[in-house]
């Protein structure tokens, strides 16, 4: 048993069983797709687990010894789990010897040292020794942030406590450590800590590790101050770690628990409502209780699915009923009912008047927007922050009075001397009356410019349409604290934007082929069916955003390729914002 499994277990025992059971479906609910996502998530926590590393020898003067020089270390996962992928080749006994023989010798700091006792195995990341002979532990997570929020002078800050999965990622590394340290006759483990990223630091130059880094102790009470209610309070903040007791009565029911069959299983541990994905593995099936419209209303599906009754045209007023009875348990209600009509009568139901008030007010140029991000734990480009979405392409098609359209479609190709390229994509099938699209290197500020050229006059005339302004909107905001000189631009911009996932999202166009969803993916085949992404190699967000990141780190150097990549990329983002279009026309018809 890993540290991860112990973890997964205590946060929704039914996702450590399937890594034990099935590590393909558990890779498939991690969204571990292939093999070059694995190794992308691979390679963001390895940085990550580096940049802690450059700050550890730097404070201590030192260099880490690397206890694994035979396997390269890896993540099963963003927050820097160790791996259920453990390479074959991995020479357990020679691990441990080697970690066992580092701490009698008292190397100073040691990296990716291995226990195992009991059949349980620890691969920590970072061992720092004391000058009593003792090592302190130090936990790397590739996240900007450890403790839950509290409100304090009304605003949400991460100042509570440490989060319940590193306390027991911590708890469970501790007690395997000091088993085996113990089991020695060697000193146990000192201190805990947690190493993680300051979700403050922006980048200017170089990165500054010692900005960058946060070490915060664990196993630890303090007490704080803070404003609630317009008082102040004292705030005991606990972050102690589980006790033996627990761990080692936690271990056995794991070890006893993940070795069932999946029905008994699932006998011990029944679905509650939530996680349907991580319990059943496959897609919420619409016209059920289990949609994900409904199942947030957690008593009232769950009840209803070990009573045998999943399909909303078997339910009965009495049963509808119990979702009213949770908060907003009127749209789910105002959902069914509408369900149960349109399967009833063969239709769809569209609210045309409400439709046509929203787009009278649209002011032309009508201008479709969409952004593409890349959001990794160590900013590549200056001027952004740890895990920021930090937008690298557009595309954006203007929609005049007359029907003609221009399009403009930019990538940002990394910083450098700043030169602009223009691409011409060949046999462009979304091509449009006018297109320029180009690839800019420079400064990111000078890329986020051009897409305020592109706009231009129209910025103060025109009407923005987005598919889900909860993204944009904030991208927006962040490149008007970032840059003040562009802050009114960008801002302007969220002044006169319309999210269009709203005519879909508050059922004023309700129709059964959306199979419940706003997503542009379900509702683009519904309306226009002969628009799909299946032709392009590049064809989501999340590869997109990979993809751009290679392109802008370096990590992608042949010529050839990257313009390749970026063509393709171009055709998918310019996609995005073209089947705006086509909804908003087919809305259009469907409401005239």
């Amino acid at each position: 048993m890993t540290k991860s499994i112990f973890v997964e277990y205590l946060d929704f025992p039914k996702l450590a069983w399937w890594k034990v059971n099935n590590t393909n479906i558990y890779k498939k609910i991690r969204k571990i797709d292939s093999e070059e996502q694995e190794e992308y998530i691979i390679r963001l926590g390895q940085v990550v687990e580096d940049a802690v590393k450059e700050y550890l020898e730097k404070k201590y003067l030192t260099t880490a010894l690397d206890l694994l020089p035979q396997i390269k270390p890896s993540e099963e996962e963003e927050d820097g789990d160790d791996s259920v992928f453990i390479d074959p080749k991995f020479n357990r006994e020679l691990a441990i010897n080697n970690t066992l023989q580092a701490i009698k010798d008292w190397v100073p700091l040691l990296y990716q040292p291995t226990f195992a006792i009991d059949n349980c195995l620890v691969r920590a990341d970072f061992m720092v020794r004391n000058d009593d002979g003792s090592y302190n532990l130090i936990e790397v997570k590739a996240k900007a942030w450890i403790r839950k929020d509290m409100k304090d002078d009304w605003e949400s800050k991460p100042i509570g406590k440490v989060e319940d999965k590193l306390i027991h990622d911590v708890s469970f590394q501790t007690y395997i450590i000091n088993k085996s340290l113990e089991a020695n006759k060697l000193p146990k483990i000192k201190e805990m800590y947690l190493g993680y990223l300051n979700k403050d630091y922006i980048k200017h130059g170089a990165i500054d590790i010692q900005q960058l880094i946060r070490i915060e102790q664990v196993n630890v009470s303090k007490d704080i101050t803070v404003i609630q209610n317009n008082k102040e309070k004292k705030k005991t903040i606990d972050d102690l770690l589980m006790d033996e007791i627990t761990i080692k009565s936690y271990i056995k029911k794991i070890q006893d628990d993940l070795s069932l069959p999946e029905e008994a299983f699932n006998k011990l541990y029944q679905w509650e409502g939530t996680r349907y994905t991580d319990y059943f593995w496959e897609d919420r099936k619409f016209g059920t209780i289990m949609w994900a419209g409904i199942t947030n209303k957690w008593e009232a599906v769950s009840k209803l699915y070990y009573e045998g009754k999943q399909d909303i045209m078997d339910l009965t007023p009495e049963e509808i009923a119990l979702f009213e009875t949770q908060t907003g348990g009127w749209q789910v209600a105002d959902f069914i009912d509408r369900y149960i009509y349109c399967t009833t009568n063969n239709t769809n139901m569209i609210e045309k008047q409400a439709i046509k008030d929203i787009f009278a007010w649209f002011k032309y140029p009508i201008c479709f927007y969409d952004y593409e991000s890349i959001c990794v734990p160590i900013p590549v480009l200056d001027d952004t922050h740890t895990y920021q979405h930090a937008i690298v392409q557009y595309s954006l098609h203007k929609y005049y009075p007359d029907g003609h359209m221009e399009h403009f479609g930019w990538v940002f190709a990394g910083e450098g001397d700043y030169r602009v390229e223009q691409v011409y994509i060949d046999n462009n099938i979304n091509a449009v009356e006018h297109e320029s699209e180009k690839v800019i290197h420079g400064t990111y500020k000078e890329f986020l410019k051009e897409f305020l050229k592109d706009i231009g006059d129209d910025l103060d005339k025109g009407t923005f349409i987005v598919r889900h302004k909860w993204f944009e909107n904030p991208r927006n905001n962040e490149t008007a604290k970032a840059f003040p000189d562009l802050a009114d631009s960008y801002l302007k911009i969220n002044e006169s934007t319309y999210d269009l996932k709203d005519i879909v999202g508050k059922k004023l166009y309700f129709d059964l082929a959306f199979k419940g969803s706003a997503s542009i993916k379900k509702v683009l085949p519904a309306l226009v069916p002969h628009m799909t992404y299946e032709w392009m190699e590049i064809g989501n967000g999340l590869l997109a955003s990979q993809i751009l990141y290679k392109i802008i780190s370096k990590q992608i150097t042949d010529e050839a390729t990257i313009k390749h990549k970026i063509e393709k990329l171009l055709l998918y983002c310019g996609q995005d914002s073209l089947a705006m279009v086509r909804i908003w026309q087919r809305i259009i018809e469907d409401i005239n």
